[in-house]
């Protein structure tokens, strides 16, 4: 028995060995210490060995890039410093060089390199032998012909350095000459198109005049044609009617297409400043036919409701009874302009200082006070044309009575006339005795002299 246990005893410790045989050096160590450990234990421990593998190696992989990264910075670093020290160096061998070739004589940058004609010689100094004989400079010394050269080939330096600057000049003033004339030819430009924009605008307005006038000649005019014809004609035909009589009989369609036809009129004649002078006076007229057309459309929608008997449409209109707005109606009544004015200002101090009062009330009441003193305004202004056309057909009149009457007594001394030569050349004219008294004063006066 006891044998049997110790077999079963070494059996079960080489299975233990190869279950953990790819386990760490620790887990294994641990496992032979221990032979209580249950599988569910040793599965725990092989999961947190790998988590910390596993962490390790993340933690290598991020400090080789950031050894990485801080290296390749360091290397561009260098190789900035390195490409700053060759150019610097460049740049002095360069300048060095071209000090070199100016001591030579090679000004113009000319050497073997790009010697196009194959000129061997091209390389050497070049003097001319011709004129140092003609100038009687043949026999001077190589040292001071030398200093000579170098003060030709320092002016000839001077020289090109101040045509440069003068073709740099002139470039820059052509650049500045160029962006005058760019910045002129914008403003003609915008000119030309502000000029355009008018006289679109003015083209527009004029076909709106026409218009009104086309359908007012074919009996096909709207309400606007109407107003627009009578702000704008003097003859005598028109304006017999007043304004607000054009809005008879006019729907609620009709009115809102007049107040936007208001509108889009009001805003093309502002838009003139051909009529300038008479703009206050169109925007009052204009102001007036507004206030009377929207009292009146509110007046035809709040009479559709109450025909549909449609409680729930809200449509903002005086808060006073028929009996108070008649009332009103009489208290405005033969009310001038001015009267008005100060009865609405009593009316808005009221409204402004006083708490007591019913606000709904009196501002109905100043609401029927501003449609009255439109109405107003345009009656006054209808009496003033009437007068001013009445003035004029008196005028007109007077005139073809004198001429007429002119006419007449050009006529009659005429033939007076011919009957006393008639009568002359036959003899039978014979002088009347007339009182000298008879005669007016200034021709009595100077026969008495006589």
């Amino acid at each position: 028995m006891m044998d049997y246990s110790k077999h079963k005893y070494h059996h079960d410790h080489r299975k233990d060995r190869k279950r953990f045989c790819h386990q760490s050096p620790l887990t294994l160590s641990s496992c032979m210490s221990t032979r209580n450990f249950t599988r569910t234990d040793e599965e725990i421990l092989t999961n947190k060995n790998r988590i910390m593998e596993k962490n390790e190696e993340e933690h290598q992989i991020i400090e080789a890039k950031k050894n990485q990264q801080y290296e390749s910075q360091e290397f561009d670093e260098i190789l900035h410093k390195k490409f700053q020290r060759n150019s610097v160096n460049s740049n002095v061998r360069e300048q060095n060089t071209k000090d070199i070739f100016i001591s030579k004589g090679e000004c113009m940058d000319y050497r073997d390199t790009n010697n196009l004609y194959d000129d061997r010689e091209s390389m050497d100094k070049f003097i001319w032998k011709k004129k140092l004989e003609k100038n009687s400079s043949f026999n001077i010394s190589p040292e001071h012909l030398e200093t000579i050269m170098a003060q030709c080939i320092k002016q000839n330096k001077i020289e090109i350095e101040k045509i440069k600057k003068q073709r740099l000049e002139r470039e820059m003033q052509k650049k500045i000459r160029e962006k005058e004339k760019e910045f002129l030819q914008r403003l003609k430009d915008a000119e030309y198109f502000r000029k355009w924009k008018e006289q679109e605008e003015l083209f527009l307005f004029n076909q709106i005049h026409l218009r009104s006038k086309l359908r007012i000649a074919n009996g096909q005019a709207k309400p606007i044609d109407l107003f627009i014809h009578y702000i704008t004609n003097d003859d005598l035909s028109v304006g017999i009617c007043e304004p607000s009589t054009y809005l008879n009989g006019l729907t609620i369609h009709d009115l809102e297409d007049l107040l936007a036809d208001i509108r889009v009129y009001t805003e093309k004649e502002q838009q003139q400043e051909v009529r300038i002078k008479l703009h206050k006076y169109d925007v009052e007229y204009w102001q007036d036919i507004t206030t009377i057309t929207s009292d009146e459309l509110s007046k035809l929608r709040k009479l559709s409701v109450e025909l549909n008997n449609d409680q729930n449409i809200h449509i903002r209109q005086e808060n006073i009874n028929s009996v108070i707005f008649q009332d009103a109606t009489e208290i405005f009544k033969n009310k001038t302009i001015q009267q008005l004015e100060q009865f609405g200002q009593c009316i808005r101090l009221k409204i402004e200082n006083e708490k007591e009062i019913d606000i709904d009330y009196w501002e109905s009441v100043l609401s029927q006070l501003e449609v009255h003193m439109a109405r107003t305004r345009l009656h006054d202004r209808h009496q003033i044309k009437l007068a001013r056309k009445f003035q004029k057909i008196k005028e007109e009149q007077s005139i073809s009575i004198t001429s007429k009457m002119n006419d007449n007594d050009f006529q009659f001394n005429e033939d007076l006339e011919n009957k006393c030569l008639n009568e002359y050349e036959q003899g039978y004219f014979s002088p009347k005795l007339v009182n000298i008294h008879d005669f007016d004063n200034d021709i009595s006066k100077y026969c008495i002299l006589e």
